[in-house]
């Protein structure tokens, strides 16, 4: 991590001006290379992408709201009294630091904590906005930039995605369940109302981001089928891929559930191709179904008529909610370059997010190491024996005749011996495996089945029209909330747009 000239003060700056800042972050840039070189590594540039998006959309809509769901640990800073326990020690230092005699499990850590406490900053930034007694607010400083090198390697993205999607996903849960805390902060009325708001958002966000599977596997198959009820003999390789994706959806179950991404590399980048290739497919049939509509309403002179096509507004509407917003969001803060250099390797690589790598972390619930780049390598254990000479080793043997009959005699009374009576004693360290693995086990089938139901009961169970209604109701749902984050990057940009160093 490599901070920008004037980042670390514009980050104090930002506590220098306002004095209920309890906690900033600034913006995580990934590493290019020289002349942007490292775009050309389709991994890279879609992080880039992803990053980029964030900080010009999510970061500044939580900032406008004073609740930044996560600084990253990488990049940020805090006020110090901000962070100090109560007089009974009970306070966000206390909270963030639970986290560090839960890394690796212990025998007591129930799976829920552990996983949470993987995304401790989460923790932390939440603990901090609902301290009791305290109006703390988290802000977010777009000009303080560091710089850091993002995974470049498939094995490393998906087991720094593990603990990125379960960490992320179970302190989600927590916030939620505990946004009671807010009552006990001495914030204003209109900030807790504006929190109840974000909070909302973040509880949709999660639905989603639980059926996300299943949503994108059913926008495949809607648009998919709709261009082959079009064009009649594109039926059999419609169905040959749909098919397709549902076995590699498959083959990503059994990857996930006994190999690590280092040692069957190939298996994961094969699997994230494939959805890259099924994604072309469906972008092909977006713009097909695009253009057949238009051009069949200027063949017949009724091109008012598109305006109560409901296939074509829901796809122009899905359309200005993603890239329409992307466009103007990053226009708005003068930095579009990466809607040229990373979108179309972002656009390939969100399948892979949404199936491969979200797959991989369900199925890994149970782990809750880091997963960092580097520490899956194995190290060298200090007690190894060492080859005297050559290919020998040297083995302490009795060779004398007293140690000989010693040894003898003490076999002897073992034998004759009756054992004392055994006590089955469980290991408490393999217990907590098996405890952690049955809880796995049971998120990873609710996952499945809650997914499998409704993407079962969606193109099985309904008609075209419940089709129609449903990708309706979904992509209305998702430019909504894209229009939402779109409005508080606004907000962002209006009340820091007078401030400057």
């Amino acid at each position: 991590m490599c901070p920008r000239p004037r980042s670390i003060y514009r980050l104090w700056k930002a506590f220098d001006r306002n004095p209920n800042v309890g906690g900033a972050c600034g913006e995580i840039v990934a590493m290019k290379g020289t002349m942007w070189s490292a775009l050309l590594n389709p991994l890279v540039a879609a992080q880039n992408f992803e990053y980029k998006m964030s900080n010009i959309l999510d970061k500044p809509m939580e900032s406008a709201f004073g609740y930044i769901s996560v600084l990253p640990g990488a990049f940020s800073a805090y006020r110090y009294v901000a962070l100090q326990n109560d007089s009974v020690g009970n306070g966000p230092l206390c909270s963030y630091f639970k986290g560090e005699t839960l890394h690796g499990g212990t025998t007591d850590a129930d799976i829920f904590s552990s996983n949470m406490y993987l995304a401790e900053d989460r923790i932390l930034c939440w603990e901090l906005v609902s301290k009791r007694h305290s109006a703390w607010v988290l802000h977010y400083v777009k000009r303080a930039q560091a710089v850091t090198d993002v995974p470049d390697q498939a094995p490393e993205l998906i087991t720094q995605r593990r603990r990125w999607l379960n960490g992320s996903f179970f302190a989600g849960i927590h916030s939620i369940i505990k946004f009671g805390y807010i009552y006990r902060s001495s914030h204003p009325l209109s900030r807790k109302l504006l929190l109840h708001v974000e909070m909302i958002y973040q509880a949709i966000q999660l639905f989603f981001s639980w059926f996300a599977m299943a949503n994108y596997f059913i926008a495949f198959c809607i648009l998919t089928d709709a261009m082959a009820d079009s064009v009649k003999w594109l039926h059999v390789p419609t169905m040959i891929l749909q098919y397709i994706y549902v076995a590699f959806l498959v083959f990503c179950y059994l990857l996930s559930m006994g190999n690590r991404p280092v040692g069957n590399q190939a298996g994961y980048v094969m699997s994230m191709s494939v959805f890259a290739v099924l994604t072309v497919y469906m972008f092909a049939a977006v713009v097909y179904l695009t253009a057949n509509t238009i051009t069949n309403a200027l063949r017949d002179d009724t091109p008012s008529e598109l305006a109560t096509d409901q296939t074509f507004i829901t796809i122009i509407i899905s359309l200005l909610s993603t890239f329409g917003i992307w466009l103007v969001a990053s226009l708005l803060f003068l930095e579009p370059w990466h809607m040229v250099t990373s979108i179309v390797q972002y656009l390939l690589m969100a399948p892979s997010f949404v199936n491969v790598i979200n797959i991989y972390a369900l199925c890994n619930t149970h782990d809750v190491s880091w997963g960092t780049k580097g520490s899956d390598k194995v190290k060298n254990d200090l007690g190894a024996a060492r080859i005297a000479d050559g290919n020998e080793v040297e083995v302490a043997i009795p060779t004398e005749e007293v140690d000989l009959n010693n040894a003898y005699e003490d076999a002897c009374l073992e034998l004759v011996t009756k054992p004392p009576k055994v006590r089955k004693v469980v290991d408490p360290e393999m217990r907590q495996r098996d405890y952690y693995a049955t809880v796995r086990t049971n998120v990873v089938l609710v996952w499945t089945i809650t997914n499998a139901a409704l993407a079962v009961a969606i193109l099985n169970i309904s008609g075209y029209t419940v089709r129609t209604v449903y990708m309706a109701v979904l992509l209305y749902t998702v430019a909504a909330l894209a229009l939402f984050r779109l409005a508080g990057a606004i907000v962002y940009l209006v009340r820091s747009g007078s401030v400057r160093d």
